[in-house]
């Protein structure tokens, strides 16, 4: 790969290109070592002091920081713009190249970052990456004294977004890919623990850890709503950090994820440090939690309680990702119906034996002390009462105690 290198300095030649191109298609790299790969291949066509690359978001249409040249670990990721916005931003919206050989911070549409020293550089050349017509990021090439950019210059760098543009829209495509399968394999195993699992606090840890996983989230958690209270309580969560469950519950009615259960709809914010409504905005400093996806879970159209993810940069939540959380939350809301009406089921069926226990035992007492049924219920009532033992336990004992005197009494025949 070298060599070819060697040769488009050389000779400018596009076979050159093609062959350091095809050696990166053939290879297993992930997307950041591809970014690498292109910002290797870019300083050396170039011979610029810095390069740095950007990755259309998807998901809110943003152009981010992907990759840089010179380290910047603090800025990968947090750099955004949106579309039309700088140069960067033009340039990604007009999808045409921008070359400016001096003064560049200078031209009416340059945007600074201060923690980029690469804005402070003269010269600047921003070139689309694009595939089928669609844009998939820009790569922009700095000097610090004044450039004159070569036709050839541009256009090798063209040739170059062209190529790479198409070999990362297939990695993002295979990312995606893998990305579904990850939450259908999640779907899969959330619904054979709900099959396998009879207790709702085992599940709903399972859950909570299955979709933790899913995004990558250091805190994940399921909140249900306690109606007497009005308050959400934590049921399950996988969290990285002790302190989010201390300060829990949350009161309904003016927290922010109280907000999903009144207007019983998904909320999504991408720094929840900046919202009034968030209660611990310290403690979101302190674990480093920035964006949150909150989804309602609903049994009979009515709120139950709530699925939360966190995440520790801040992002916006594709509609494929509100979807799949939304069937997570269908699932787990179906797991604490079923145990709802299971326990519903046993306490009925508690509660007629009880009855039939009672009856029994009130059949016992009119027989044996002459009683009335209106004066053996009392006995019963006032005798479980001195004694604190509920009227199943004493039902039970007088039943005991009348099959042992049953048995132990002579017949009539004796």
């Amino acid at each position: 790969m070298m060599e070819a290198v060697a040769e488009v300095e050389a000779g400018g030649s596009h076979i050159a290109l093609l062959h350091r191109i095809s050696g990166i298609v053939s290879s297993d790299l992930d997307i950041e070592l591809m970014l690498q790969e292109l910002i290797s291949l870019t300083v050396q066509v170039t011979a610029c002091d810095a390069c740095l690359v950007y990755l259309v978001d998807q998901s809110n249409g943003e152009i981010v920081l992907r990759g840089s040249q010179l380290p910047h670990a603090s800025e990968i990721g947090r750099i955004r713009m949106k579309m039309g916005e700088g140069i960067t931003g033009w340039v990604a919206q007009h999808k045409s190249v921008v070359a400016l050989g001096s003064k560049a911070a200078a031209d009416s549409r340059f945007k600074a970052f201060q923690t980029l020293p690469e804005d402070t550089f003269e010269a600047f050349l921003s070139v689309p990456l694009v595939a089928g017509g669609d844009l998939i990021g820009i790569i922009n090439v700095h000097h610090k004294e004044s450039h004159g950019h070569t036709p050839d210059e541009v256009a090798l760098l063209t040739f170059v977004g062209e190529q790479m543009g198409g070999i990362l829209a297939k990695s993002k495509l295979a990312e995606q890919s893998q990305t579904a399968v990850k939450r259908m394999e999640a779907l899969a195993a959330v619904a054979q623990t709900i099959s396998e699992e009879s207790y709702l606090d085992r599940i709903l840890q399972a859950i909570s850890e299955m979709v933790a996983e899913t995004f990558d989230s250091p805190v994940c958690s399921i909140m249900l709503v306690d109606e007497e209270r009005r308050e959400l309580v934590v049921s399950a969560a996988r969290c990285s950090s002790p302190d989010y469950l201390q300060k829990l519950p949350l009161r309904i009615e003016d927290s922010l994820i109280g907000r999903v259960v009144r207007e019983a709809r998904p909320l999504m914010v991408v720094n929840v440090a900046a919202e009034k409504q968030f209660r611990y905005p310290e403690l979101a400093r302190k674990t480093g939690l920035k964006s949150l996806l909150s989804v309602p879970l609903f049994a009979k159209e009515k709120v139950i309680g709530t699925i939360n993810i966190y995440t520790s940069r801040e992002r916006a939540f594709t509609d494929e990702e509100v979807g799949f959380v939304k069937v997570v939350a269908s699932q787990a809301a179906t797991a604490i119906e079923n145990s709802r009406l299971l326990s519903e089921t046993l306490e009925m069926k508690r509660t007629l034996e009880t009855r039939k226990l009672v009856e029994r035992a009130k059949g016992i007492l009119q027989q044996r002390q002459n009683l009335t049924e209106e004066d053996a219920y009392l006995r019963l009532r006032n005798e479980s009462r001195r004694i604190r033992r509920p009227m199943r336990d004493l039902a039970e004992a007088i039943i005991l105690a009348d099959d042992v005197n049953r048995r132990t009494e002579p017949t009539a025949e004796v």
